[in-house]
């Protein structure tokens, strides 16, 4: 995933190490973020390899590797919660970490077929909250007392964004360059035209399908036989009538028999 500023990655073997740097407890970025679990290189590529979380590597166009952005399903179906990381507080406020998760966001909607994604930020972090405000993204609750620093309890904000109103922010302006980004197709449209064409010509020159026994070819299943010439009256002469059949009753409660039931 590229672009303008930054490329996403998946990690190789050797990034599961720089990873939990990242994300130590104690470390620049961790502090900001709220989150002080302590993983290890093994258990973040444990959890990678599980599906429990999905990381990416940040690279800056040098190729330089700089911090992970990290996604996760949550809620219901199209639900996913984001987050990430810059490793060195003199690239903050750069643009990497923006672009970045924006990158990830438009993955999702754009490939996972995300239907909501949501971000958790520190009450305390000036530089994500002023951030945040700049996106399509809307504080949807708070929760109290959920981070821990220097002594005190600070609230976390919730924050999510939905499919529609993602899409409808991927407009350059002045003020949003860089949260403008959206990914290219994996498949350009020229080629997803030129395959339905291809479909197209294979069915209209009766290339064989799963439907032949239904539209003409072999197998098609038989029609239903005419019905036959209703008796002929009986004769004014027969001695007797023909006897009606007999009807039993249903018992209480049994059902009538299925029209054409024997």
């Amino acid at each position: 995933m590229q672009g303008r500023l930054v490329t996403l990655e998946w990690p190789g073997d050797d990034d599961w190490a720089a990873i939990a740097t990242w994300l130590r407890p104690g470390s620049p970025a961790a502090v900001l973020s709220g989150d002080w679990e302590l993983l290890g290189a093994a258990e973040i590529e444990q959890a990678n390899r599980a599906g429990r979380v999905h990381n990416l590597v940040i690279r800056t166009k040098d190729g330089d590797r700089i911090g992970t952005v990290s996604y996760q399903r949550s809620g219901r179906i199209g639900g996913f919660t984001v987050g990430g990381a810059i490793g060195a507080p003199e690239l903050w406020r750069r643009g990497y970490g923006a672009e970045a998760v924006v990158l990830l966001v438009d993955y999702l909607f754009h490939q996972l077929d995300a239907h909501r994604v949501q971000v958790t930020t520190a009450g305390y972090n000036k530089g994500i909250i002023r951030l945040m405000t700049k996106t399509p993204f809307v504080v949807e609750g708070i929760l109290r007392d959920h981070c821990y620093l220097d002594g005190a309890y600070h609230d976390a904000i919730v924050w999510g964004v939905l499919r529609d109103e993602h899409y409808a922010s991927l407009k350059p302006s002045e003020d949003n360059r860089v949260l403008a980004v959206g990914l290219e197709d994996f498949v350009s449209e020229d080629d997803k035209t030129q395959a339905r064409a291809v479909l197209v010509e294979h069915l209209a020159a009766r290339g064989r399908t799963a439907l032949d026994g239904y539209l003409g070819g072999a197998g098609r299943p038989a029609a239903p036989a005419e019905p036959s010439a209703a008796p002929a009256a009986p004769s004014a002469t027969s001695a007797e009538p023909s006897a009606a059949p007999s009807v039993e009753p249903l018992a209480a409660g049994e059902p009538a028999p299925a029209a054409g039931a024997a």
